[in-house]
């Protein structure tokens, strides 16, 4: 599983995202600023579970059939670009960890 304790570990992916897929970025930085800190912490972390259990898939699918289905591969380039878009975003609110955000987020008052 993916784990990155702070956002530059992502930074070569997340500047070349601007430009393979600005309409994600475009379309995710027009949905920040109606979201809390939390809310995207918790966009961010949903990308990067989803990307995993994609790359996952791919994996198991090379492993059983040599190589993975389309659709499969499809799956786990988009997640990936997701999670770079997410981070961008992240970086953009200045959210440096999800730690904090969604322990916040968490919490029982």
């Amino acid at each position: 599983m993916l784990h990155f304790s702070n956002f530059d570990d992502v930074a070569c992916i997340a500047c070349g995202i601007t430009i393979t897929n600005p309409a994600m970025v475009a379309r995710l930085r027009n949905q920040a600023p109606h979201l809390s800190a939390s809310e995207i912490a918790a966009h961010l972390a949903g990308a990067i579970a989803n990307a995993t259990d994609a790359a996952h898939a791919l994996a198991w699918e090379e492993a059983q059939f040599g190589e993975g289905r389309p659709e499969t591969q499809v799956d786990q380039e988009y997640f990936e670009e997701l999670v770079a878009a997410w981070s961008i975003i992240a970086t953009e609110h200045q959210i440096a960890s999800l730690d904090a955000c969604l322990l916040e987020a968490a919490s029982i008052h």
